[in-house]
């Protein structure tokens, strides 16, 4: 009975640590858990899923496609600034598409997503993003391509917004 005790504990250990490290891969990533369509929802996504993709009918808000007041061509080349700042392997450029392929590595485990980034030209001087990153490996991504788009996204609004300013 003491051996049946002892495999019982040592799985129930495991268990536990496998949950505080899910939780706190999560919690690393900093997503916005209490956005819509809250907590429980974006934690099942977050534990089911490993990848993420810009949609109008994206159930997660951050991720529906937004409108940028930037001609494309500039709104291309500070998304590819971005990409370079964040610290993205570039591995393909398609500037007559308004395209960049990247790879991001995950800070905690050094693991690889695979990053699409495409500028689409709503009018000369309007721009919107699609954007998709996917994990190498695993099927859950414990929000990490999540942190990449919003990493990514924060960047291209700040440094459109700073191009604004300094034209003022």
């Amino acid at each position: 009975m003491n051996a049946v005790n002892a495999a019982v504990r040592f799985l129930l250990l495991v268990l536990i640590l496998a949950v505080v490290t899910a939780i706190g891969t999560i919690l690393k990533n900093r997503p916005p858990l209490m956005n819509e369509p809250g907590p429980f929802a974006r934690a099942g996504i977050y534990l089911t899923t490993n990848s993420v993709e810009t949609r109008s009918n994206a159930i997660r808000p951050e991720l529906r496609p937004r409108l940028y007041d930037a001609p494309p061509d500039e709104a291309w080349a500070e998304a590819r600034a971005v990409m370079e700042e964040l610290g993205w392997d570039i591995v393909h450029v398609s500037e007559e598409n308004y395209a960049i392929q990247a790879v991001a590595m995950t800070p905690l485990l050094r693991m690889k997503d695979d990053v699409y980034v495409r500028l689409h030209p709503v009018d000369t001087d309007l721009s919107t993003l699609y954007f998709h990153s996917r994990s190498r490996i695993g099927r859950a991504d414990f929000a990490a391509n999540t942190r990449h788009f919003l990493n990514f996204r924060d960047g291209l609004e700040r440094r459109l917004l700073d191009a604004r300013l300094s034209e003022r």
